[in-house]
């Protein structure tokens, strides 16, 4: 099991032990000398978990094993680069660089910047590029995520991480983070859902269930969002493709835009979820939210969204008077 780490919350000063599980066995990364760190571009593909490769270059013929993902423009590389960080790398073969000397160009200026100083893909542009990418089986395998049937489930998260009093409600496992996304295991239930009937496969309150919570979870884990911060969602947009079914694992894929930067109390922001199951996508959806710095502004939004409700009851407890006395007139 991987050595504790602490993660600090901006802005709270709060502190709250975290088992992140990396993409390689431990073994792997405890090495007497230092490693030199394999540059992004490469002529040698596979070296790391994804590799780019454009739409119309041709990877070297005696490689195996590749995880290849295509691309069609220099933005989407920056875009990856950005999302997977030191998990991706770009294959441009010399013919190709021959052949596009204005890409080779461009390419060889800009990615070697800071990841800062280039802006983060909109919404739609990451989704985009998120249904190109297929689950790192690679990452997975080695990590303590369960993958194929039989596996042992992970222990769950941090209750904390995902706003439960106990961990028995909590319904995502401890989570594999590689660049800006976050991998879980769901469970199969939990105390606080009941259902009248047994099913062979995942309700669908369950599914969003753990969607709700894999995206909280990456906004305090990657975002930095304090633990006292709070989240109220304002919709889901959800596509199931495929039933789940109880008896194998699954595989939570998530990514949030949300970073804390200290500048203000409340922002909108947004998670996407894929549900995976033998490597095939069954459920995604995105969900779109509010997320609040401190249970203070989250309190503030409650009392001033629970006066928006009640003046919506006033009224419509009015209109249906009116309808009751004319109703009687007549």
């Amino acid at each position: 099991m991987n050595n504790p780490i602490t993660e600090s919350f901006s802005g709270k000063n709060q502190l709250l032990p975290f088992r992140p599980m990396l993409a390689a066995r431990p073994s792997l990364l405890k090495t007497g000398r230092k490693v030199r760190k394999p540059s992004f571009i490469t002529e040698y593909p596979g070296q790391k978990p994804y590799t780019l490769v454009f739409e119309d270059d041709v990877l070297p013929p005696d490689v195996s094993g590749i995880q290849g993902v295509r691309v069609s423009s220099v933005e989407d590389v920056l875009h990856y680069q950005i999302l997977l960080g030191d998990f991706c790398e770009l294959y441009l073969s010399a013919d190709y660089s021959q052949a596009h000397p204005e890409i080779s160009g461009k390419l060889h200026l800009t990615v070697v910047r800071r990841k800062g100083t280039v802006s983060h893909p909109d919404k739609e542009t990451t989704r985009r590029l998120l249904t190109r990418l297929p689950l790192n089986f690679k990452s997975l395998m080695q990590s303590p995520l369960a993958v194929l049937d039989g596996d042992r489930l992970p222990q769950p998260i941090n209750r904390e991480f995902v706003h439960k009093k106990s961990i028995r409600n909590a319904l995502i496992s401890e989570p594999l983070i590689e660049g800006k996304f976050l991998s879980f295991n769901m469970f199969d239930a939990i105390d606080e859902f009941r259902f009248d009937h047994e099913s062979d496969h995942f309700q669908g309150m369950l599914i969003l269930e753990a969607m709700r919570q894999a995206s909280i979870a990456a906004a305090h884990i990657l975002g930095q969002l304090p633990l006292d911060g709070g989240m109220t969602l304002l919709s889901y947009d959800t596509k199931f493709y495929n039933y789940i079914e109880n008896t194998s694992p699954v595989v939570l894929r998530t990514y949030s835009n949300f970073s804390c930067t200290g500048d203000d109390e409340e922002r909108e922001s947004y998670a996407l979820c894929q549900l995976y199951q033998w490597g095939k996508l069954c459920t995604e959806a995105t969900l779109n939210a509010y997320i609040f710095m401190s249970k203070e502004g989250y309190a503030t939004h409650r009392i001033r969204s629970g006066r928006i409700t009640e003046r919506i009851k006033r009224q419509f407890d009015t209109k249906i008077d009116l309808l009751k006395k004319h109703s009687v007139n007549s």
